[in-house]
């Protein structure tokens, strides 16, 4: 059972303690008007104070106890409060047989004291037997209603707990999920590139020294760029803000634009945008990654095809993103089955224009693969 608290402990040595103070006014009332003498309050206030000393261990040994108080209860009207609370404790442990002998001796000692100390009758026995069972009915009902409040309570906090740790490894899974993505975005680019110019350098060999040497530099410009992206991808793991570090923009377009023409690649872009400048961080930020895989893909699998890069649409309404290449890009059905990475980039763009509210889809139309990307072009105050 859950350890109680301080203040839990202290309310049930005072309702125990009650009895006692109520028991040791009426003794000195008592002994004030010559009544009785000390001999017989000294033996019932000292048995009260001995079951107020053993409910000390009534959570460790529930039964032992509960019968031992009810017992003092037989020579002493002060021991009730300690009895009382010792039989609730017990009930609370759900043992049933074991809380029915408890009761039991309690609901005995109870009905002997009253009928020896009230007379011999008949109705005193009745009386004293339906107050018994009444009380001891109520004790046990107590103790069942505390332990059904505390299962309860501990069940709430084992849900509480489970759906935290439910939202820890859902955030855990989101988390990888977006480096991933932010990974293959800002890494494939560059990779693509690198591949390209190796490529060059290892099947022509009609470059001359001045080529040579400029493929070389492009090699060495763009393995260094990716290894700062990756840095400053890695590095935002440890920032608080999960979108932490920095992050390309719409105005970035351009020159991945002229990055990839240098790299040889035939682009055209065409952007009809109106009110640029009212296009949200965010939205500009998708827009350019989709751009930039669109574009890897492209390199990868249509290497020399030309590309067509299309940019329309308004403040208040949606933003068109529409890439085009020639034939060579495999089906659409290849690019979204497995978990190659021949469809990952596109899935990942996917999920981040449905993040926005948006679409993204990817398909066949006779010689060219497109890439099409609808997103909210929401207007902001």
């Amino acid at each position: 059972m859950r350890p109680l608290t301080g203040r839990q402990e202290l309310l049930r040595y005072v309702i125990a303690s009650v009895p006692l103070v109520l028991v040791g006014v009426g003794w000195a009332f008592v002994i004030a008007n010559d009544i009785a003498g000390w001999p017989e309050a000294a033996l019932d206030l000292s048995l009260g104070a001995v079951g107020l000393v053993l409910l000390r261990w009534r959570r460790r040994l529930p039964f032992t106890i509960a019968v031992g108080t009810a017992l003092l209860t037989i020579g002493s009207g002060s021991a009730t409060g300690a009895a009382y609370v010792a039989l609730v404790s017990l009930a609370t442990h759900r043992d049933g047989r074991r809380t029915a002998v408890a009761a039991a001796v309690l609901w005995l000692a109870f009905v002997g004291t009253t009928f020896v100390d009230s007379g011999w009758g008949s109705t005193t026995l009745v009386v004293a037997a339906i107050a018994g069972t009444v009380l001891v009915a109520c004790l046990v009902g107590f103790g069942l209603y505390r332990r059904s409040t505390r299962d309860l309570e501990l069940s709430e906090e084992r849900r509480q707990e489970s759906e935290r740790r439910d939202g820890l490894e859902r955030a855990r899974a989101g988390e990888r999920a977006r480096i991933a993505r932010e990974m293959h975005d800002v890494l494939a680019h560059r990779l693509s590139i690198l591949s390209l110019h190796a490529g060059a350098l290892a099947h022509r060999t009609d470059l001359t020294g001045d080529e040579v040497r400029q493929a070389a530099a492009v090699i060495r410009d763009n393995a260094h760029a990716s290894l700062e992206e990756l840095r400053s991808t890695l590095g935002s793991l440890r920032e608080e803000d999960p979108l932490g570090g920095p992050q390309p923009s719409f105005d970035d377009l351009p020159a991945l634009v002229s990055e990839v023409r240098e790299a040889g690649q035939r682009v055209g872009y065409r952007s009809a945008l109106e009110h640029v400048e009212q296009l949200p961080p965010q939205v500009g930020r998708h827009v350019y990654r989709i751009v930039q895989e669109a574009l890897t893909n492209a390199r990868k699998h249509a290497p020399g095809a030309p590309v067509t890069v299309e940019l329309s649409g308004a403040s208040g309404t949606s933003i068109e993103v529409r890439v085009t290449n020639a034939a060579g890009r495999p089906s659409a059905a290849s690019v979204s089955s497995d978990g190659s990475s021949d469809g990952l980039g596109l899935i990942g763009l996917g999920e981040r224009a449905a993040l926005l509210g948006g679409t993204l889809t990817h398909h066949n139309d006779g010689d060219r693969f497109v890439v099409e990307a609808s997103l909210p072009w929401t207007v902001t105050e």
